[in-house]
């Protein structure tokens, strides 16, 4: 069970989003939240509005952000951590 951000492998899940998704991810992580079972992680800080929001190929709500004026991406959240954590098959992506 998922109850504080120290029980995350945020690289093990970036890679997973990676591979399934087929988008290459920063490999920055510069901020990170957990709320309620919302993980969102942010790479940079958009210059822009980001309103590039763009959803992955997941049956749990997966969302990337990209920044308006840039382009890059910058942000994302996962709706139900520990629903794409099953879904992805590995469990162990928690610390025990």
């Amino acid at each position: 069970m998922v109850k504080s951000l120290l029980d995350v492998d945020l690289k093990s899940i970036l890679e997973a989003v990676r591979r399934k998704s087929g988008i290459e991810l920063p490999d920055k992580v510069i901020e990170a939240s957990l709320v309620r079972g919302v993980l969102h992680m942010r790479f940079d800080y958009p210059k822009g509005p980001e309103t590039d929001v763009e959803p992955l190929p997941f049956k749990t709500p997966v969302f990337l952000f990209r920044d308006e004026k840039t382009d890059k991406i910058t942000a994302l959240e996962i709706v139900g951590v520990e629903e794409l954590l099953e879904e992805i098959g590995n469990r162990d992506n928690t610390s025990p």
